[in-house]
């Protein structure tokens, strides 16, 4: 109370101020009534409106629950499923692909390496449901190396763009780790062959993982990039599942072919601290054609083993020395944020889980904004819930 009465008190002093506070204050008492009377009226307006809103809603919520059922079995989809296949979308593209280019150029080609081995049955094995799942999507950019370079030599622009092939160390005990004697042959041909479907090379070396196997492959992925026009060159474990549409959308945007891939290669970023290098992790690495020959016919296996990282060898910390070793600049792509595989599949279990999540998921979708189907599902059984709770 003291506040109001001391303005009060020195306006009164002066006759018009005390006529103009009476006046003000009845004038103020008046305003504030019809205001709080006005205010009352658009208070319950919006009280009724917003029950009116929320009674709408929760009609119209009802009648989709409802029926549901019904919007489901529409043959029109008004939202982008999230379950389409890589061979549903791929079907668009096929059309188009026995057609030559209208350029005189050719597609960006990448050779599939894939380790394996004879020397258990579990390796064994793993080549087929290898040819099951990411080798077997109906894509003719996808083929084995036999079909490429038949392709290659009838026909100027080959559809195959990515051809692979298993690599198998199928050499003698009398052989090195380590093929460098060119006057015997890189490869050979066994006796016997073993879960072959006309899709495995034979290197002339003893089977080993870390000793000199990549290079080794790397001098035959060099003959046959010279030989085959083959524009980069991609060691990959046989534990690792690919996505096939990412990878060639990969090569297609973000890989140019010879002769404008000098000293490039890529994979998923790792480094060595006593080797003090960074390097492509073996799970999945790639290397241009010059690069391939560089570490493979440049340097010589006792270059190779002199540049070796460290007494215990491993095979991409090495090929991380081996490279850094040229004495012109690298270009290193790094793939740890844009992957498009996943390693470490041991089981045949675990590997076709990956390969269906892959096939069914969106990471094999265009590159573009998709907007999620509504869950009536999942909405409507929480409304139902909600409201037997009441």
């Amino acid at each position: 109370m003291g506040p109001r009465i001391l303005p009060d008190r020195l306006l009164l002093n002066s006759v018009v101020g005390s006529k103009f506070m009476k006046h003000f204050g009845i004038l103020s008492n008046g305003v504030r009534q019809r205001g709080i009377q006005r205010n009352k009226k658009i208070y319950r307006k919006l009280a009724s409106i917003s029950i009116g809103i929320a009674v709408a809603i929760a009609a119209l919520f009802n009648t989709l629950c409802t029926f549901r059922g019904s919007f489901e079995s529409l043959p029109i989809e008004y939202f982008p499923i999230s379950d389409r296949t890589l061979k549903e979308m791929q079907r668009y593209e096929k059309e188009f692909l026995h057609e030559k280019p209208l350029s005189g150029g050719s597609k960006t080609t990448m050779l599939l390496g894939i380790f394996s081995t004879n020397a258990s049955d579990k390796y064994i094995h793993r080549r087929t449901y290898i040819r099951d799942t990411y080798l077997n999507t109906g894509d003719p950019r996808i083929c084995k190396l036999e079909e490429y370079i038949r392709q290659h030599k009838s026909n100027m622009h080959p559809v195959c763009q990515v051809p692979y092939t298993f690599i198998i160390a199928a050499g003698g005990r009398d052989r090195p780790y380590d093929h460098d004697d060119d006057d015997e042959p890189l490869t050979i041909t066994p006796k016997k062959r073993i879960n072959d479907q006309d899709d495995c090379t034979y290197l002339n070396i003893r089977e080993n993982m870390e000793d000199g196997k990549t290079s080794t492959f790397f001098k035959f992925g060099a003959e046959m990039s010279k030989l085959y026009n083959i524009d980069y060159i991609n060691k990959l474990d046989d534990d690792t599942i690919v996505s096939p549409k990412l990878l060639i959308e990969f090569i297609d945007n973000e890989l140019p072919p010879f002769p404008y891939n000098r000293r490039t290669f890529g994979g998923r970023a790792w480094g060595s601290r006593t080797g003090n290098v960074y390097y492509g992790a073996g799970q999945f690495y790639f290397l241009s054609s010059d690069l391939t020959d560089y570490v493979s016919n440049t340097l010589s296996a006792k270059d190779r083993y002199a540049l070796s990282h460290s007494k215990r060898r491993t095979e991409d910390a090495d090929m991380g020395k081996f490279l850094f070793s040229h004495n012109r600049p690298l270009k290193f792509i790094d793939l740890s944020l844009h992957r498009f595989w996943e390693h470490g599949q041991k089981s045949e279990q675990d590997f076709k889980k990956e390969w269906y999540e892959i096939m069914d998921s969106t990471r094999d979708e265009p590159r573009l904004p998709t907007r999620e189907g509504v869950p009536w599902q999942r909405w409507c059984d929480k409304w139902i819930n909600m409201n037997r709770g009441l």
